[in-house]
C-alpha cells in the first residue's frame, strides 16, 4: 500500500473573449487623457463647465468597458500529463530546428496542441462569477482556431512549464519575508 498520492501541477491561462474592448479602452483613456490635459489648462474651472463633463463620462466609459472586459473572460485550469502521457507526445512532436525550438527536445507548437487536446490536460474552464463552462479537450479545436497568436502563447508557455519546465515549490517556510511583509 503507497502512502504518498502526488496530484500533478496546474496553472491557470486566462483568456479575453472579446479582443475589442482592449481596443475600445485604450481609445476611450487616450481621449480621456487628452481631455483631462485640456481640463487642467483650462482657465475655466466652473463645476458646469462642458469639459468636466466630458472627462466625467470619458472616465466613466472606461470604467465600464473594463468591467465588462474582466466579466467577458474565462479561466482555463490545465493540468501536468503522466510522464509516460508527456513522453508520447515528445516522441510524436520531435524539434523542428534550433532556431525554432531552441533546446527543446519536441516541437513547442505542435506538443502544446496535442497536449492540449489530449484527455486531463483541460481541468475546467470558468468565468470570473466561478461558474463553470462545458468544455472539453475535444472543444479546443474550435475554440482555439480564434485564438490569436499571443493568446496562444499563453497556453505554450503553461503547458510546456507544466510538462517540461522546473517544479518549484512556491510555498515559503513561515519565516520567510513575502511581497506583503512591508506594507505592515
Amino acid at each position: 500500500i503507497m502512502a504518498l498520492k502526488v496530484k500533478r501541477a496546474e496553472r491557470l491561462v486566462e483568456v479575453a473573449l472579446n479582443g475589442t474592448l482592449v481596443a475600445e479602452w485604450e481609445a476611450t483613456d487616450a481621449e480621456y487623457k487628452e481631455a483631462r490635459a485640456e481640463q487642467r489648462a483650462s482657465r475655466d474651472k466652473r463645476m458646469n463647465d462642458p469639459l468636466n463633463k466630458r472627462v466625467r463620462e470619458l472616465r466613466e466609459k472606461a470604467q465600464e468597458l473594463s468591467a465588462k472586459a474582466r466579466e467577458d473572460r474565462v479561466t482555463f485550469r490545465l493540468r501536468a500529463l503522466p510522464r509516460d502521457v508527456w513522453d508520447q507526445l515528445v516522441t510524436a512532436n520531435p524539434p523542428r530546428s534550433q532556431e525554432k525550438d531552441g533546446n527543446m527536445p519536441f516541437n513547442i507548437a505542435t506538443i502544446t496542441d496535442a497536449a492540449m487536446s489530449t484527455q486531463g490536460t483541460i481541468v475546467s474552464v470558468t468565468r470570473p462569477d466561478g461558474s463553470e463552462e462545458e468544455f472539453t479537450h475535444e472543444d479546443l479545436a474550435d475554440f482555439s482556431q480564434d485564438l490569436s497568436n499571443a493568446q496562444h502563447e499563453d497556453f505554450y508557455v503553461a503547458v510546456i512549464s507544466l510538462n517540461a519546465g522546473a517544479n518549484e515549490v512556491p510555498f515559503l517556510p513561515a519565516s520567510a519575508p513575502t511581497t506583503d511583509s512591508d506594507k505592515s
